[in-house]
């Protein structure tokens, strides 16, 4: 009888831990983030994705992003990726999915900055399956400025704006100009080509305007773009299409 008894309350305890939410993270990156130098030109820092895998039940989950204090004039979005889809939202709106066990969320942020200065800011998830909130502290500071920060850089590559909605000036400046072959591709973040542009001399910027090779419009997310000289990839960036 004693042993049916351990027996039953062994059930009976693996049954509640196996019904709590468990969330693990992954950050490739300082949660501290040191951006850019602000030179007077305004810019989109955009940052790796980081994974948040669920370990535990499935259930509804909340995630909210909020800042304590944003200097004037700067703004953030936030995107995800899951389950093949993905979207971008704004603080302090909060957004609701249902999280499957053993399923990972991709989340990224993208800060536009238009001065020198920082911000904090929080993930925070929720759910019925949680004892308490899961909050992430991050923080963005602007660089300090150097002398020549990309004296050894064979190629410059920037865009604005970013994030963009109907078209977006990638410029760059190629410091060697006896290149054969030189490049501007546009991939998607499964690793598809999308777009190519080839660079012509004294051309140092293309406008893209959201569509694939075929002039078909591609939808809203995170797409990369890269610079060639050579065939051999000199830079990557990252831009945001939202619609």
């Amino acid at each position: 009888m004693k042993k049916l008894i351990v027996v039953l309350l062994s059930i009976m305890i693996f049954g509640v831990i196996s019904l709590q939410a468990d969330l693990t993270f992954n950050i490739p990156f300082d949660p501290n983030v040191v951006g850019p130098a602000y030179n007077d030109t305004n810019y989109t820092y955009v940052s790796e994705y980081f994974d948040v895998i669920n370990e535990g039940i499935t259930d509804d989950f909340t995630v909210l992003v909020d800042y304590t204090d944003i200097p004037a004039g700067w703004s953030m979005i936030w995107c995800h990726l899951y389950q093949g889809g993905g979207a971008c939202h704004m603080p302090t709106y909060p957004w609701v999915f249902e999280f499957g066990s053993g399923d990972t969320l991709k989340l990224d942020f993208s800060i536009t900055v238009t001065s020198t200065g920082s911000m904090d800011f929080t993930y925070t998830f929720t759910a019925s399956s949680l004892s308490e909130p899961v909050v992430l502290d991050f923080s963005y500071t602007t660089g300090v400025s150097v002398d020549e920060p990309h004296a050894n850089e064979k190629a410059l590559l920037k865009n604005s704006p970013n994030p963009f909605n109907e078209s977006t000036e990638i410029s760059f400046n190629i410091k060697n100009s006896a290149h054969r072959n030189a490049e501007i591709s546009i991939y998607n973040l499964q690793g598809k080509r999308v777009k190519t542009y080839d660079i012509i001399p004294d051309m140092n910027s293309i406008t893209w305007n959201g569509t694939d090779e075929n002039g078909q419009s591609l939808p809203s997310g995170v797409y990369l773009y890269t610079i060639s000289l050579d065939d051999e990839t000199m830079k990557t960036e990252k831009l945001l299409l939202l619609k």
